[in-house]
């Protein structure tokens, strides 16, 4: 008895370590295509965000850390969205893989069933929806923050100063136009040091020929600046621009009467012209949106919508109570009660113009009393939308593993482009209807809950009939009913 006893323990010993083998060899399968097609996801989302913001970003004399900061901090709502994407095509190409080179036939033969071949997929799943639950939100929160703001003060900043030949340059009351630019300056300016103050000391400058200048800063006096050369320079310091001219005049009317008139003349002459729109300043603001905030400040937020409810509710309470009289009062009247009646009798009159103005400014009060409560459960379904939405879709990585392993295993085919094709189709169906329910739900249509966890119902239901019917050794897609270059791209036939 007790070498049967030993012989039992040796072979529980070795399932398990058979086992633990099995999960790890199963999930290394999925990590090489899991990074690849994380990086190809990401690739497609920075690529297509930058030919989005090309024009917005670009052409601003921004820093080249600057415009990286800018696609830094928004890549992270882009690992977001690429992370269970990824999960879907790694499922696809590692469980196709193990089916093209028969590693399942071997296992099942083995006496392996395939719910153990997914358990450790899914475990493996499970842990990376809870690492992206914190991610979403810990982290996710204060970078679409910090990228609101940077997007503030790049939207803020105006695009760098071109000027151009022959063309006039507005520069808030200045216009200005150049007839001839020279790249090379002049030995007359070699000094800076004479002409600028020290900060200029290092700047260099183009050398402009025949400069006119409409100054249209003073309302009562235009003033016309004409030079025969010049240059042009940015002091970043204090924000303006400084334009030396050399050889030139300067033109005033008085636009009142035009009965004044002004000329005067100059060797040299130094003009600034505040600039201070194109300057780069980083904005700050505690403020923060829905997407910015995380669960406990949505949380609080929601407490705070609902205090209001509370508080206009009960202001609509007493405007009723003490504009409308009591339906029990009302009961009486009606039943012939005369103390009530005489009570209803003798209270003070009202004139009727009055009464109709005070019932007015009633009515007036409780609607808007009713469209702010309206206002604040608009909120609350906001807010919650998000909570929900931190959940759901980090959740969608076991849902994809339902779905890729079942397809992967059927279509017995490994390749990144079936996996990628398969991976799309069914991503889109889940982001319409996360997109369909977020916008049900912002109408107040549907409960916030549904709305976001109704993509991985829907998705789930279909990855759980898929997954049954490939345990169950049975098909779920009929191959041959597809079209010939279907069957080729998937089957290899």
């Amino acid at each position: 008895m007790p070498t049967i006893s030993i012989k039992l323990k040796e072979c529980d010993s070795d399932d398990s370590n058979r086992m633990t083998i099995l999960s790890r060899y199963i999930i290394k399968e999925h990590l090489g295509p899991f990074f690849f097609a994380l990086s190809v996801i990401m690739f497609v989302f920075v690529t297509k965000f930058i030919v989005q913001y090309i024009g917005k970003i670009f052409g601003k004399g921004l820093s080249i850390l600057t415009i990286f900061e800018f696609i830094y901090l928004n890549m992270a709502w882009m690992f977001a969205l690429a992370v269970p994407m990824a999960v879907l095509v790694a499922s696809l190409m590692a469980f196709g893989r193990l089916s093209a080179d028969n590693e399942i036939t071997i296992l099942k033969s083995s006496g392996i069933n395939l719910v153990q071949v997914l358990r450790s997929a899914l475990i493996a799943s499970a842990i990376l929806t809870v690492l992206m639950i914190i991610y979403n939100d810990k982290v996710l929160p204060d970078f679409n923050h910090r990228a609101r703001l940077l997007y503030y003060s790049i939207s803020q900043k105006k695009p760098t100063m071109e000027l151009e030949e022959g063309i006039y340059l507005n520069l808030g009351n200045f216009n200005i136009m150049v007839d001839d630019i020279d790249k090379s300056l002049d030995a007359r300016i070699g000094d800076k040091g004479q002409i600028f103050d020290p900060s200029f000391r290092n700047e260099s400058a183009d050398k402009l020929k025949d400069i006119t200048i409409f100054d249209y800063s003073s309302q009562k006096i235009m003033r016309i600046i004409i030079g025969e050369s010049g240059y042009l320079v940015f002091d970043k310091d204090r924000e303006r621009l400084v334009l030396t001219l050399f050889d030139g005049e300067i033109h005033e009317i008085n636009t009142d009467d035009y009965s004044e008139y002004r000329r005067l003349t100059f060797t040299r002459n130094v003009f600034y012209i505040p600039a201070p729109e194109l300057v780069f300043k980083r904005t700050e603001d505690s403020w923060r949106g829905d997407r910015e905030m995380d669960i406990q400040m949505m949380e609080d937020e929601i407490q705070k919508q609902r205090e209001s409810i509370e508080l206009q509710k009960n202001e609509i309470n007493k405007y009723l109570t003490k504009y409308l009289i009591k339906p029990e009062v009302i009961a009486n009247r009606l039943n012939g009660n005369k103390e009530e009646y005489t009570e209803l009798k003798s209270s003070p009159q009202i004139p009727q113009s009055r009464a109709v103005r005070e019932t007015q400014s009633v009515q007036q009060q409780v609607k808007a009393s009713s469209a702010n409560i309206k206002h604040f459960e608009k909120q609350i379904y906001k807010y919650q939308v998000e909570v929900y939405k931190k959940f759901s879709i980090p959740f969608a990585c076991i849902v994809f593993v339902l779905i890729g392993a079942p397809l992967g295993i059927r279509a017995k085919k490994g390749s990144f482009g079936v996996g990628f094709t398969f991976s799309v189709g069914f991503f889109l169906l889940y982001w319409v209807c996360l997109i369909g329910g977020e916008e049900l739900a912002d109408r107040q249509l549907v409960s916030p809950a549904l709305a976001m966890w109704f993509p991985n119902i829907v998705v789930g239901i279909a990855g759980a009939y898929m997954t049954y019917r490939t345990l169950k050794e049975t098909t779920f897609i009929r191959w041959e009913k597809l079209p010939k270059f279907l069957r080729v791209f998937f089957k290899g036939e």
